[in-house]
């Protein structure tokens, strides 16, 4: 009796198709709570001892995804067991489609987005991260629903190929048409990625310096010394040697002076003892060599290198004239005299045979 009752057909299914039926979507909601019990309070405890962030994202993640497509699942199973017209069939096909595509497309997205942030995080927090990490998001949700919905299209028997054809051939008219702008937005993104340079940092493009200001998705710019804005398209830079001085952890210092050739051998010697003492008293310097070079036109000159460990140009600036100040001081002491261009006039009387010298070697006229 209970056989029969249970092969009683109803709406082209028995009663045991519908028990079925109702038995799987039970034990599937039952499966699921248990798991999803399981996984509170054994597995996500497990995980928020490594990191709490990644467990209360892995917990709502299963919350709005990963059940929500299960119970899909498991309700398409169950109607699958019955004996459903073709058009009631059909509808059901296509509602489990659209929904399986929906929601592993947004299971896709959070997943990429939460990767996106846990990088860009690592990363200073400015307005032009914030700028990339918008338009980023904003490409990946553009890209996934496109696949998603080309997938969609295509399962429903929707001829897309003449679809892809057309996006292609206007894809391409699109880019040549806006190759420049395109390739501004490419070189944004170079830039954030690669980071040349960042918003404050005093650079030097050709013959073209200054501190930059704003880092835009399609210019830079720059304010230079003299006060003005330079607006640098940002495809140019990243086709441009860039020097950031913001990066430069000390700066070399070379220079040359020159004393008179009359200086005697004993001074000469102990100039370089002497640059070295003044350029180790100063602070934030290390010095690195002083040499007589060369003999020039009408001096002996001398070549410094040293360096200021600090980027800061004024800085420098502050120690160099420190340094000058005492060369000079100590140079005034030992009686070294610093040359500058000189010029000596012989004057011959040939009948008394006499040298008159007008001019001494420093260009002063001679009382002597």
């Amino acid at each position: 009796m209970e056989s029969e009752a249970l092969k009683y057909i109803l709406l082209n299914n028995t009663i045991y198709n519908y028990l079925v039926s109702i038995s799987i979507i039970v034990l599937g909601l039952i499966l699921i709570r248990v798991l999803r019990y399981v996984f509170s309070k054994k597995i996500n405890n497990l995980i928020k001892k490594y990191s709490a962030r990644f467990a209360d994202f892995t917990d709502k993640f299963i919350e709005k995804r990963v059940i929500p497509l299960t119970s899909i699942i498991i309700i398409y199973a169950a109607l699958n067991r019955l004996n459903l017209s073709q058009s009631i069939h059909k509808f059901v096909n296509i509602v489990f489609i659209f929904s399986i595509v929906i929601y592993i497309t947004l299971l896709i997205q959070d997943i990429i987005v939460y990767t996106m942030k846990k990088y860009w995080e690592k990363k200073q927090s400015n307005q032009a991260q914030d700028t990339v990490f918008t338009v980023s998001v904003f490409l990946v949700k553009l890209i996934t629903w496109l696949v998603a919905l080309l997938f969609i299209l295509d399962n429903l028997n929707i001829e897309i190929r003449g679809l892809i054809t057309g996006l292609g051939v206007g894809g391409i008219a699109i880019a040549f048409a806006a190759q420049t702008i395109l390739a501004d937005i490419f070189s944004y993104f170079t830039i954030f990625l690669d980071r040349p340079f960042d918003i404050g940092d005093f650079i030097i493009i050709g013959e073209y310096r200054g501190n930059v200001e704003h880092i835009g998705i399609k210019t830079t710019r720059v304010r230079s010394l003299s006060g003005e804005q330079l607006v640098f398209s940002n495809n140019d830079l990243t086709n441009s040697r860039i020097h950031n001085y913001k990066r430069m952890q000390r700066r070399r210092i070379n220079f040359n002076f020159g004393v008179v050739y009359s200086t005697p051998v004993e001074k000469v010697e102990k100039i370089p003892k002497i640059i070295e003492d003044i350029v180790n008293s100063v602070e934030k310097t290390c010095f690195d060599r002083a040499h007589f070079a060369t003999y020039g036109d009408f001096s002996l000159i001398f070549q410094v290198v040293y360096y200021v460990e600090d980027s800061d140009y004024k800085i420098y600036m502050n120690i160099q004239e420190k340094i000058n100040l005492k060369i000079k001081e100590v140079f005034n002491k030992e009686n070294i005299e610093f040359a500058y261009p000189t010029q000596s006039i012989h004057v011959y009387d040939n009948d008394k045979n006499i040298n008159i010298e007008p001019l001494n070697k420093n260009g002063r006229e001679n009382h002597e």
